[in-house]
């Protein structure tokens, strides 16, 4: 079996590129160097300006998805929250305590003492059953009218509109509490307690560490032999090296880096159940170019 580096490879990728013979001349296997890093990881940052109130976990800690991290305070987000519930229960009180318009109100009250007098004046013969029965209807009717002014819409639309106030500030609040996206491993950690932060200023990162990537960075050239799905063999650095057989899960086929330089990528999917394994271990990989 024809073993062969990245700098000789280079060197027989140009050979073949001008032979008429190149199936005799490709190799039948290839080995770069890389490391393990992450497949996927979050950043936290901070929403706006505020103080660090609580620093719920510590760097190297594994957390789960919607796990608390850090927790932030800002006065004036608080009182936004407090603002806008006042002036939602404001409106609701409105819809159900407040009369349409004092008129209405004094109309309706006039009509029910006269309907009342007339109720007692009935009973000694003063008025007559259709004076009752005016009194009652007339009672009856200024009681719709006050029902139908305050049923109106606009006190209700006051309320749904107060109501979503309240829901934004209170969306504002939550954002103020950080939590995992994803599950995995606290790699980094910025906040301290009682640290003013900015807007978009990092806190946190998480890494998954469930699958890693064995990730090698490699002339475009390479790519001319190397494919997705070729047997290759990863040889971790660990104490003692981890040998893992599996196969090329993709290549980056071209990745811009310093001026004037071109990279590409050879990435094999490592799988860390038991997150033994961690970002940044060197790792050699053996990929296998031929049957």
């Amino acid at each position: 079996m024809r073993l062969v580096t990245t700098m000789a490879l280079l060197a027989l990728l140009q050979a073949c590129a001008n032979s008429p013979e190149t199936s005799e001349l490709a190799p039948r296997t290839v080995e770069v160097r890389g490391e393990l890093a992450a497949s996927r990881s979050a950043s936290l940052a901070a929403p706006f300006d505020a103080t660090v109130k609580r620093v719920a976990i510590r760097e190297g800690a594994t957390v789960q998805a919607g796990d608390v991290l850090v927790e932030l305070t800002n006065p004036e987000v608080e009182h936004n929250v407090a603002v806008a519930r006042a002036q939602r229960e404001w409106a609701e009180r409105k819809v159900h305590d407040v009369p349409a318009t004092a008129e209405s109100s004094a109309i309706a009250a006039r009509k029910k003492a006269r309907r009342d007098r007339y109720r007692e004046l009935y009973k000694t013969h003063d008025v007559t059953l259709a004076e009752l029965e005016d009194a009652e209807n007339d009672y009856s009717a200024a009681l719709r009218d006050l029902g139908n002014l305050r049923a109106s819409p606009l006190p209700r639309i006051e309320v749904e509109r107060a109501a979503a106030d309240e829901k934004l500030a209170e969306q504002r609040q939550q954002s103020l509490v950080i939590r995992a996206p994803i599950g995995g491993v606290v790699t980094k950690l910025d906040a301290a307690e009682g640290h003013q932060v900015a807007p978009r200023e990092a806190l946190a990162e998480v890494t998954a560490m469930g699958e890693l990537e064995a990730r090698a960075e490699v002339d475009p050239d390479l790519l001319r032999v190397v494919r997705a799905g070729m047997s290759a063999e990863v040889r971790i650095m660990t104490v003692p090296p981890k040998v893992i057989l599996d196969k090329v899960s993709y290549v980056v086929p071209y990745r811009s880096g310093q001026p004037g330089e071109r990279r590409a990528a050879i990435v094999v999917h490592i799988a860390n159940s038991d997150a033994s394994l961690q970002p940044g271990t060197p790792v050699t990989m053996t990929i296998k170019t031929q049957p």
